[in-house]
């Protein structure tokens, strides 16, 4: 998926955002996209590539903070 096709979608910036925020956003998203049974479409594609940079983010956090 391009940065244009991201930008789509209007995932939010994770540089603006709490890991907590992060983690909530994303769980709000998923169980919609889940509901509606659309994990498959674009939008869940983008959700799921949003979600590796959120966990990459949150693993740094996690060694910083141990």
């Amino acid at each position: 998926m391009t940065k244009e096709e991201k930008t789509m979608f209007q995932l939010p910036n994770l540089a603006e955002m709490t890991d907590l925020e992060a983690v909530r956003w994303y769980t709000s998203e998923f169980l919609w996209l889940s509901r509606e049974r659309k994990l498959d479409s674009e939008y869940g594609k983008a959700l799921l590539e949003w979600k590796k940079q959120m966990n990459e983010r949150l693993e740094q956090s996690r060694k910083e903070w141990w």
